[in-house]
């Protein structure tokens, strides 16, 4: 057993009894990792807080191979992007681009360039004053290069057909390090999740919530 020290991003956690909880991290260097936070949930003292969605950390932990949940030992707050949380539409689709990473990411394998990405549109979508589901689909993109996906508008010939819809797209993934400031419609919205779906071959809950949030027009507009 080994103690590692590195910076991660809260992807998800689950309560695993009363006082404490299972985390996993996106980590640059692991990948995604599991970990048991023992009296995270604690009144008093615990690291609840600081455990929360999308949170980047720097975290302490103790690595045994071939465990699949591994030990939290100590945490401290870098980046709890504020501004992603104060605003409600930038929470629910952020969701969104969180759940990718933790689909896109494999346990125990360097994961640089996905990570940076995350942190990147995290950080660029905290202090964005435009339209959320625009730099969110922007960071979707960004994500999926990171993690080897070219475009590829052949898994939807109907949709992608729609006129204006490839340039659309094609302009949201010029720049890797600055969202455009036109606004996304609905249609090019729910294109990227079904190209994300495809390539990654799961079912977006971060989709649906976002659907039943702002309505069916999320695909149409």
């Amino acid at each position: 057993m080994s103690q590692e020290r590195t910076e991660a991003v809260v992807l998800r956690g689950v309560d695993w009894s009363e006082t404490s909880r299972i985390v996993t991290f996106l980590t640059p260097d692991r990948g995604k990792v599991a970990c048991l936070a023992a009296g995270a949930k604690r009144a008093k003292g615990g690291t609840g807080a600081l455990l929360d969605t999308f949170n980047r950390l720097e975290i302490v932990y103790y690595w045994k191979e071939g465990r699949s949940v591994q030990k939290l030992a100590e945490t401290a707050l870098l980046d709890s992007f504020g501004g992603i949380k104060r605003d409600l539409d930038k929470t629910v689709y952020a969701a969104f681009p969180l759940e990718l990473a933790y689909r896109a990411a494999q346990e125990n394998e360097p994961s640089q360039a996905l990570y940076a990405a995350l942190v990147h549109g995290l950080g660029r979508l905290a202090a964005w004053d435009g339209d959320a589901r625009t730099h969110v689909a922007w960071q979707a993109l960004c994500l999926l290069r990171a993690a080897g996906y070219g475009l590829d508008f052949a898994i939807d010939r109907e949709q992608s057909a729609a006129p204006g819809l490839r340039d659309a797209v094609r302009v949201l993934s010029a720049d890797g390090e600055k969202c455009p400031v036109s606004v996304v419609s609905g249609a090019v919205f729910a294109f990227l999740g079904r190209y994300a779906a495809h390539h990654l071959e799961t079912d977006f809950r971060s989709l649906r919530v976002i659907r039943e949030m702002f309505g069916e027009n999320e695909g149409k507009a």
